[in-house]
């Protein structure tokens, strides 16, 4: 599966901005049936357009923009049975702890309401499909390789569980979490039966393990895991990936996308999520480089041996900035990079998708367009230069 990509291929992380139209019918169709139908249609027509627009900067590797879910991990709430999404409104009025979990958004440019979070209330069935109509509807459109991704295992189990409410169903975050495994174990074997040959683990502010000692149950991160709960979360889930010939197996790991202020998101060099990294048993790591936030690129090849056995995503454009990178810009980056990898190792993509929070996009389109433009016109140089 490697081998059939082409050197510093191009891709993108997920999530693409909904319209105002889509969002609105969205909202209407959750609350009266007559709106369903007009809601799917948009879905669909919105879901060609993004497709189109990857075709025409010529994306190598398609996404389908995520455009059905609120965010790229709390659409499972609209899925699957015992879990019900929450606003930051709704959490309030829940938490135990009002003053922490204010001060906690206010200090993550999180206290307007625009995001959404993913609750669990009921044992959940393991058995719902996730990713379903996204890919039904992403097939009709998709003449090239794709990529299908997935919220991590450690992701919904910390994101799910709220004490005043799951600790009712559920003894502790352990037994949530085997619930949350087979649910995704489940959905993996959907996709690879529906011809998915690409699947990407999200594990956004996974790094908060190790560069925030944030510890809270009521705060934006609802509490950090520790790092070994965290792989007993992960490990069965990419197991179930490998099980499955052909199929490639990406990790995104960032540090945050949901606010264009750089300052409050985490921040540290790669050397720090080593033996992280060492532990994974998989094909790919997609991860954010266009900021000085993730520190220098020999930072991550430091103390492991990621330079040895595991492709790059390397994150060359911001999402978060208008600032458009020039294809120059993008090609002296990936030119750092092929000190520690070969050019077939590498592929280039944002730091994280453009739009993680429906009601929160990061860009408008015209500036999406030219920076993925760049990013393509940055791999054909890169190709014409190393790859002869």
């Amino acid at each position: 599966m490697k081998g059939k990509f082409k050197p510093f291929s191009t891709t993108l992380i997920g999530s693409l901005p909904r319209s105002k139209e889509l969002l609105s019918l969205k909202e209407s169709s959750d609350n009266y049936d007559k709106f369903k139908s007009l809601y799917s249609e948009k879905l669909l027509e919105e879901t060609k357009k993004v497709v189109e627009l990857q075709k025409e900067c010529g994306i190598d590797v398609l996404v389908s923009g995520e455009l059905n879910r609120d965010n790229y991990m709390s659409y499972v709430a609209e899925m699957v049975d015992g879990i019900k999404l929450l606003s930051m409104n709704d959490l309030k009025e829940i938490t135990t702890n009002l003053e922490s979990f204010n001060k906690s958004l206010e200090e993550m440019d999180a206290a307007d309401n625009t995001m959404n979070s993913p609750i669990c209330y009921s044992k959940i069935d393991t058995t719902r499909r996730l990713n379903e109509l996204e890919v039904h509807n992403f097939q009709k459109f998709i003449d090239r390789d794709y990529k299908v991704t997935l919220p991590s295992p450690y992701l919904l189990t910390r994101s799910m569980w709220l004490r005043e409410i799951t600790g009712k169903v559920y003894e502790g975050r352990k037994e949530l979490g085997q619930d949350v495994i087979e649910l995704l174990k489940n959905e993996i074997r959907h996709l690879v039966e529906e011809g998915v040959k690409i699947i990407q683990i999200d594990e956004p502010i996974l790094s908060e393990v190790v560069f925030t000692n944030e510890k809270a149950d009521n705060s934006f991160y609802w509490g950090a895991l520790s790092e070994k709960v965290a792989r007993e979360l992960r490990e069965p889930v990419l197991e179930e990936i490998r099980k499955h010939n052909g199929v490639l197996s990406i990790m995104h790991v960032c540090r945050g996308n949901w606010t264009t202020d750089e300052s409050v998101l985490l921040q540290g060099a790669y050397d720090k999520l080593g033996k992280f990294f060492d532990a994974l048993d998989l094909d790919m790591l997609a991860l954010e480089f266009s900021t000085p936030r993730a520190g220098e690129v020999e930072k991550l090849f430091s103390n492991n041996f990621l330079d040895t056995r595991v492709m790059l995503g390397f994150g060359c454009v911001n999402p978060r900035s208008e600032v458009i990178e020039t294809p120059e810009e993008i090609v002296s980056r990936v030119e750092e990079l092929l000190q520690f990898l070969p050019p077939e190792r590498i592929w280039l993509n944002p730091d994280c998708g453009f739009a993680t929070f429906a009601k929160r996009p990061l860009n408008p389109y015209p500036i999406i367009q030219k920076k993925l433009e760049n990013m393509v016109a940055a791999s054909k140089i890169l190709r014409e230069k190393y790859c002869k």
